[in-house]
């Protein structure tokens, strides 16, 4: 199962976590989509490199 946590502070600033894989369509559209949208922000941190830094970290 894949598992997909959102904590939303009271500064209304999100945190996605997902973990877990399961051999289905679910399981690769939610890998997609989130690897889309961190390629996007590493892109548009290029453009706009005074107003967004993105850092990418590996697991310790």
């Amino acid at each position: 199962m894949t598992k997909i946590e959102v904590t939303v502070g009271e500064d209304g600033y999100m945190k996605i976590e997902a973990a877990g894989h399961t051999k289905s369509i679910v399981c690769a559209s939610v890998s997609t989509l989130l690897q889309s949208s961190v390629r996007f922000l590493q892109e548009l941190s290029e453009q706009y490199p005074d107003d967004l830094q993105i850092t990418i970290k590996s697991p310790e």
